[in-house]
Formats: structure tokens, sequence, C-alpha cells
């Protein structure tokens, strides 16, 4: 146990010895992201039965990068989104696709996904002052569905029911592409502008009584993130 920890104390001490050369050498940056994300596709549909009914969403993340030359360099890219639930129109579209049911009342969560991803760097210096950076990217991509509450009059007895949907959580493959705009403002320090579009396709497990059921959703999101960079 003694010799592991060690071991793992001389690769963190290692990997930050290289990554400080490498810094120094070629002026890499560590940097956070805070602005929108924008759900499409199947995520975004209001398709009843298929689609996701995800609103405008936010989104925070950090990401840093090391370059192994002026143009090219490896990185990290981490961060959360939330996403709203367009609660009345999935609520009149379940009313209307079920006879039996003649009103319904629906509080819900938003959806929340988190990505972990790593991959390539390309930088392009357009002036001393901008610089382009193109990256893409792959790793761990986390989805949850909105935990919701339901109240619901049906015809038959005119009597309010209530049920509980928890949220299903999903870990899968993801990947990221990406281009930023950098503006150097203060010596280290930049101003970027960010977008990002990441992909993943979770499958999402459900109860329904005693049974089991799953429910795939395409999980486009496109990210505009104003930020800072820090060069060192």
């Amino acid at each position: 146990m003694r010799y592991n920890l060690k071991l793992l104390l001389f690769i963190i001490i290692s990997c930050s010895g290289l990554a400080n050369a490498l810094a120094q050498k070629h002026n890499s940056f560590a940097g956070i992201r805070i602005g929108y994300a924008l759900p499409m596709g199947q995520f975004a549909s209001h398709e009843f039965g298929t689609g996701g009914y995800a609103l405008l969403g936010k989104s925070i993340g950090c990401e840093a990068a090391w370059f192994i030359s002026p143009a090219l360099g490896f990185g990290i890219d981490i961060s959360t989104k939330s996403f709203g639930f367009a609660s009345g129109y999935y609520r009149d579209d379940y009313v209307e696709s079920e006879p039996s049911y003649k009103s319904m009342d629906l509080l819900s969560g938003p959806y929340k996904v988190q990505t972990f991803m790593g991959g390539i760097y390309y930088k392009v210096n357009i002036s001393p002052k901008f610089h382009s950076t193109f990256k893409l990217m792959g790793g761990i991509y986390n989805a949850r569905t909105p935990d919701q509450f339901y109240g619901v009059i049906d015809n038959l007895f005119q009597k309010e029911n209530f049920f509980w949907k928890t949220g299903s959580l999903d870990r899968t493959f993801g990947f990221l592409t990406g281009a930023s705009i950098d503006y150097n403002v203060y010596e280290h320090v930049n101003i970027v502008i960010q977008s990002d579009f990441t992909y993943a396709e979770p499958v999402f497990l459900y109860y329904k009584g005693e049974e089991l059921y799953t429910r795939n959703i395409k999980m486009p999101i496109f990210n505009l993130v104003p930020g800072i960079n820090i060069y060192f």
C-alpha cells in the first residue's frame, strides 16, 4: 500500500513537472467557461413518445491544454449542464394521447448532463492579439432525466391520482468538437468566445409497475460559452 501511494505521488509530481515545462515553452492554458447550451434534434423535440422536450440550458465548465508544439496540444474539458423540461407542452401532448385522462398537472425537475472529455487541440495564430483554437475530444458522458410529479384526473371517476416518476441516470461514451477565438487583454489573460458541439446516445432505464423498460435519447447539444483563459 505504501509503495502504491509513493508511486502515485511520483506520477502526479512528474506529470505536474512535465505540464509546467510544456506550458512555459509552448504557452499552454487553463480556463473557465459560463454560458448557454442549446439542445438539438431528438433531445429538444416535442414529438410525444420519442422527443426529450428539453429547453435552453445553462453550462459551466473548465478546461486545460498543454501544447507539445506551437500548434498542437492535448487537454481536458469538464462541464456540467442543466436543461429545463417543457412541462406544459408535454402535459398537453400526454392528455391528448391518453383518452382516459381529463386533465393533468405536472411538476418537473431539469435534465442534468456532465461531460469529462480528453483530446487534441490545434491552435492557429491570427494576429499578435488574436488566435483560434480547435479541438476534437471523446470521453465520459453522464446524463440524468428529470424527476417528475404527476397529478391526473381521469374521465371515469373524476378523481385526481398522483404518481412520481424518478429520473434515470446513464453513463456512456460521447464526443465533443469545438472552436474558440481568444483575445489577449492583459499579459497572460485572454477573453474567450467558444462554441462546442457534444453528442451521445444514452439509454435510460425505468420501472413501470413491476416491469422494466428502456428509452434511448439522442442528445446533440450546441454550447456557446464565453470565458477566460490564463496562459502560463
